[in-house]
């Protein structure tokens, strides 16, 4: 195994083998990890536009439209001349970003996680006979920075793709990272902290996740989450968290095969 890497059990990461027990609408699934209180809600409200407030600091050369994350045009005109770039080498290594790929970009509040984004363009732009890189970005949310927040259903290095452009100084990026599919993800032998997965899109706008309809599993009906173990039912092929079904994971793992309750009567 490389260093800096974890290995995933294989049993743990059922991919496209999963076979959901139904689908629920994603904001019914999210109401059931959130108080019903208005209070709670509001504080909820309060501290996701906390989260967003670092990410608006960054935001330069858009108008305020643009920046409530309507899907900017890539198109604006900008002061001063701009050429298009191929590539961009990070300050300080030898790693090379090119449009397409994705990046993360230290977040004003250092405490705070990394954000992710996906290059779109580089350009070096000259204004008074100075000379500036700076990249033009697709952003992507962490859950937290949702309407729905995070919730237990949601892997660690889960993020959403948004609609939200943005333009930012090169400089500001810290590193390279991978952005993976939700089914990529769940093939993976080996994951580290520079490796992400997306299934949802984020309207920022208009505050709206998509899909709206997901599938759940096991008896508490939840997303599928890649960093919890599942155990199959070798009769019904269902799948199941250890702990909803009343056992240890060391135990299922021991076992040789698993029946449901459900197929044993």
């Amino acid at each position: 195994m490389k260093p800096g890497k974890r290995e995933r059990s294989a049993s743990a990461s059922p991919g496209d083998e999963l076979r959901a027990i139904k689908s629920r609408r994603l904001s019914s699934v999210s109401k059931r990890r959130k108080s019903s209180s208005s209070s709670t809600n509001g504080h909820q409200q309060q501290e996701a536009d906390s989260d967003n407030g670092g990410r608006k600091d960054l935001e330069k050369e858009f108008s305020a439209a643009e920046k409530k994350g309507g899907g900017a045009s890539r198109s604006k005109k900008t002061a001063g001349a701009a050429i298009a770039m191929e590539t961009y080498t990070i300050p300080g290594t030898r790693k090379v970003v090119k449009p397409g790929d994705t990046v993360l970009i230290q977040a004003p509040e250092r405490e705070k996680p990394h954000y992710v984004a996906r290059i779109e363009r580089i350009e070096k732009k000259v204004q008074h006979k100075k000379e500036k890189m700076v990249v033009k970005v697709r952003w992507f949310y962490h859950p937290e920075e949702t309407i729905s927040r995070r919730q237990t259903f949601h892997g660690a290095q889960e993020i959403c793709l948004s609609d939200h452009y943005d333009t930012q100084d090169a400089d500001c990026i810290q590193d390279k990272c991978k952005v993976h599919t939700f089914k990529e993800y769940c093939k993976l032998k080996e994951v580290d902290s520079n490796d992400f997965f997306w299934r949802f899109e984020y309207k920022a706008a208009l505050q709206q996740l998509t899909p709206d309809v997901v599938d759940v599993f096991c008896v508490c009906e939840l997303p599928y989450n890649p960093d919890h173990f599942m155990v199959q039912c070798e009769s019904c092929t269902n799948w199941y968290h250890p702990a909803c079904i009343g056992m240890s994971k060391e135990k299922v793992a021991s076992m040789e095969t698993y029946i449901c309750a459900d197929c044993c009567q």
